[in-house]
């Protein structure tokens, strides 16, 4: 057995007079040189027109010239196939120009992948179960650099016709348009993306109207509007989870607005830095809503009302989230207002270092009778009244809570609560609520 100085390839040079993989002949010694000449000489001549041919040395070469073309043939197409495969996972741009035309010609459980790029368009799926995705929606840099752009034009990505959730979109930056709308019953997965910089009157980084999406750790940043800058959820129930919403601006609900008998769930969420002109910073709950808030972090965020979250006839369950640093002029942290049922629940919240300029730093209520119970109020300061929490013709149930170091500055006090004289403070008796350092009292009674 020999290897084969051009191609590499291993075979017996006693059975083929050649490389049978490339045609290669070996090089041949002096002595094999004369011996093949001797051969020669003492071959017949060739035959006649007509006669058999030989079987000769001649003969066997062509024969394993054609079997080594043909096995070169076979491992190029094997190769090529090979290669064809990996570069046919890119749907767009090299099947089809853009993303729309890719989506027309799917069917359902179709895989659409979008290489790295800047799509000037606004897609719809039409109806479609289908993922549409980038070449690596875990790579952020991937994420930043493959974009669709609306052109300002509208919605960059619409659901609008009964998407279920097989209908995937991953790994995209989507962008100078009305984002995402989500309406008409769909419920597609929305994950890992970047929405940014888009503009519209309503929910102008994602819209959801009568649908049911999942909304998994996207980034929904820099968008603004007049209902809901990051998201406005109405009639719907989405699941939230694990997005960061962050320097959005609206008139209303900055980071959210969650509205008209909507019950979305919000878990693990950051919702920071967005400013409202009016009401809710960070979140604005509204219109007989019953969301689920819980493990969020609500911070940085400033409104007129309720600089973290703004709360109006409406029955949350707010739990076990973190709301801190946010401002307002009432309700630093939370405001509730008009909702009177019990089942409007604050539980378990860190409520820390929000602050008011007239009442209220870490939790402001007027009109509502909440379930206040197993909070922590910490270092929350109001300009005039109630530190930690203001009451104002409300009937709150305050349950186990401690208030430490709260600050009201003005003549009237309620360092950790104060109170209206028309409100009336349920407690247990005796009183089961822990009141440490609030400045000037801990609550103050307006008689």
């Amino acid at each position: 057995m020999i290897d084969c100085q051009s191609c590499g390839m291993n075979y017996d040079e006693n059975e083929y007079g050649f490389c049978p993989y490339c045609g290669e002949q070996p090089p041949k010694s002096q002595a094999q040189d004369e011996e093949y000449l001797l051969k020669k000489e003492k071959e017949p001549e060739k035959s006649a027109p007509g006669q058999q041919k030989k079987t000769g040395p001649a003969n066997k070469t062509f024969k394993f010239v054609v079997i080594g073309l043909a096995a070169v043939a076979v491992i190029g197409v094997a190769i090529s196939a090979i290669f064809a495969l990996g570069s046919s996972d890119v749907t767009v741009p090299d099947k089809y120009p853009t993303i729309q035309e890719a989506i027309d010609a799917a069917e359902d459980g179709d895989e659409i992948i979008v290489d790295i790029g800047v799509y000037r368009e606004n897609i719809d799926f039409r109806g479609k179960s289908i993922t549409l995705r980038s070449t690596d929606p875990d790579d952020p840099e991937v994420v930043d650099s493959t974009i669709i752009d609306g052109g300002n034009s509208g919605a960059v990505v619409s659901f609008r016709s009964g998407e279920s959730e097989e209908a995937v979109l991953s790994g995209f930056t989507i962008t100078r348009g009305g984002g995402l709308l989500i309406s008409g019953g769909s419920s597609p997965v929305i994950k890992k993306n970047n929405i940014e910089d888009n503009s519209a009157e309503v929910g102008a980084g994602i819209a959801i109207f009568d649908s049911s999406p999942t909304i998994l750790e996207n980034t929904i940043t820099g968008n603004s509007g007049f209902w809901g800058g990051g998201l406005h959820i109405e009639e719907s129930s989405p699941l939230i989870e694990g997005n960061i919403i962050q320097r959005n601006n609206a008139e209303y609900g900055s980071g959210i607005v969650i509205y008209s008998n909507a019950s979305p769930t919000l878990l693990n969420n950051t919702i920071s830095g967005n400013s409202s002109d009016q009401l809710g910073g960070g979140v604005a709950i509204a219109g007989r809503s019953t969301p689920t808030l819980e493990g969020n972090t609500i911070t940085d965020n400033s409104a007129e009302r309720g600089g973290g979250l703004y709360i109006e006839d409406s029955e949350p369950v707010v739990e076990s989230n973190i709301i801190t640093g946010n401002r307002a002029a009432r309700g630093g942290g939370l405001f509730l207002v008009n909702s009177l049922s019990t089942a409007l629940m604050v539980i378990g919240n860190e409520i820390a270092d929000n602050l008011a300029s007239f009442a209220g730093a870490g939790l402001y209520m007027e009109g509502s009778s909440p379930t206040i119970e197993d909070n922590v109020f910490i270092d929350n300061i109001s300009e005039r009244v109630g530190g930690g929490l203001a009451v104002n013709n409300s009937a709150p149930l305050l349950l186990r809570n401690v208030f430490e170091s709260n600050e009201a500055r003005g003549d009237e006090g309620g360092g950790a609560v104060w109170v209206s004289g028309d409100s009336e403070l349920e407690l247990e008796d005796p009183d089961d609520n822990v009141y440490t350092n609030n400045t000037p009292d801990d609550i103050f009674e307006e008689q």
